[in-house]
């Protein structure tokens, strides 16, 4: 009696798709290398970013100092009314005129313009420094964004690399029974057809973790091209969507929008002190050789008689840009309670396609596997119904990554947008 080679062939196939018929997309319960949070937190140490602006908001606070202050004195020095011709040509005794002049010019500017000048500096710093905490959220989100984006390649890879196992191991069974006269010459064409696309899907996937780990080094260097854990951070279920739209609120983009409207506003300040006029003074000593030493005091002040091509201008340029900077807070406030509202609403229906996913989808998959394996092995059906079968069931697998990657993309959203900020529990971001 000839050995059943389909059914010996079977078996061995179950144990070699062992691996991937046990991945349904989720993550082992504990992995070595860099996390999520690890990521994110090398992110913000010593980025160029961040200390950027670090420099700017310093250089605005020590403008502002200054800007208070008064203009320096000028130094002046020089001859007056020397001959040129005559007999006295050049001589510095010989005309009564003729003066060695020595003086001191102060510009008096008024004491609220250089206040108003110094506080704009100072709004201008706490804007960097309002802009600095914005571009720190923005870093961790984009840091996190990247290693996600990383951890979904890694385990599109893994899937593609069990799945080439499998078609390996299906052509090799096929070869056998062809060679027993149990297998068509199409099937075994099928099968290798099947495992040469498999290898081409670990390639494209290799090569998008290549790519993932280059965007991700942006961020943290080389570290991105280290070991990654392959377990994602347990989701914490944000608060009800009234909670989420009030907490961006107080999102450091709306701050800096206030900051630039405040900042506005006091330029249109100093924009109508600028209708004062500023003063100047002028101290001089003048020595004349053989005749008697000359001192000189002089005042001089500005005379804004042309208004309306000059400071009427300015200050209405100084109120555009105050009503620009109050409409961008309108428009930001807008954009992110917008963006709360859609990354809280995904992110609860992206958990319970999730669920559907673990609970009925996958486990159905597995299940059609089983069937079409057992009746193949019993030649019952044709070998395509498995190739069928188990090319679903790694579409559903990869598609589970891909929700499992949104999902998590939605919670980092939602920490960026301070969904988890005051929760009054001590939670300050999405994960466990």
């Amino acid at each position: 009696m000839k050995p059943n080679y389909r059914s010996v062939l079977a078996a061995a196939w179950l144990i070699a798709g062992t691996a991937t018929a046990a991945d349904d997309g989720r993550a082992p319960a504990a992995a070595a290398g860099l996390t999520m949070q690890d990521a994110a937190q090398q992110a913000v140490q010593h980025q160029p970013l961040l200390d950027e602006l670090d420099a700017r908001a310093r250089a605005e606070r020590e403008s502002a100092i200054a800007a208070r202050q008064l203009p320096d004195p000028s130094l002046m020095a020089g001859v007056s009314n020397l001959p040129v011709d005559t007999a006295d040509a050049y001589s510095l005794r010989r005309d009564s005129d003729t003066q060695l002049q020595i003086g001191l010019n102060q510009e008096l500017t008024r004491g609220r313009k250089r206040a108003l000048r110094g506080d704009v500096g100072d709004a201008r710093a706490a804007g960097y420094a309002i802009e600095r905490r914005a571009t720190e959220r923005s870093v961790r989100r984009d840091a996190a964004l990247a290693w996600l984006a990383l951890w979904r390649n890694l385990r599109i890879v893994e899937l593609a690399q069990a799945n080439h196992v499998q078609a390996q191991t299906q052509a090799a069974a096929v070869q056998i029974a062809l060679e027993s006269n149990r297998a068509t010459q199409a099937e075994l064409l099928a099968a290798r057809i099947e495992a040469g696309r498999m290898r081409d899907a670990v390639a494209a996937a290799e090569q998008s973790v290549d790519h993932a780990r280059f965007l991700l080094s942006r961020w943290i260097g080389d570290l991105a091209f280290g070991p990654i854990s392959e377990v994602l951070p347990a989701a914490v279920e944000p608060p009800s969507m009234e909670q989420t739209v009030s907490r961006v609120q107080s999102h450091p983009l709306l701050t800096e929008r206030r900051n630039q409207l405040e900042t506005a506003q006091r330029q249109a300040e100093l924009a109508r002190a600028s209708y004062a006029p500023d003063w100047r003074v002028q101290v001089g000593y003048a020595h004349r050789p053989d005749f008697s030493e000359m001192a000189t005091l002089q005042f001089g002040v500005d005379l804004p008689v042309f208004t309306h091509q000059r400071q009427d201008r300015t200050l209405a340029a100084a109120q555009a840009q105050a009503e620009a900077a109050e409409h961008a807070i309108d428009d930001s406030r807008r954009q992110l309670e917008a963006e709360a509202r859609l990354n809280h609403h995904d992110w609860l229906r992206l958990q319970q396609r999730l669920r559907d996913y673990d609970e009925t989808l996958l486990p159905q998959a597995q299940q059609r596997i089983d069937a079409a394996l057992a009746a193949w092995s019993a030649g019952q059906s044709a070998l395509t119904t498995l190739l069928d079968a188990r090319r679903a069931a790694l579409e559903l697998q990869m598609t589970r990554v891909d929700l499992q990657y949104d999902f998590s993309q939605h919670a980092i959203q939602l920490q960026y947008l301070g969904a988890y900020d005051s929760a009054g529990d001590g939670v300050e971001n999405p994960y466990e």
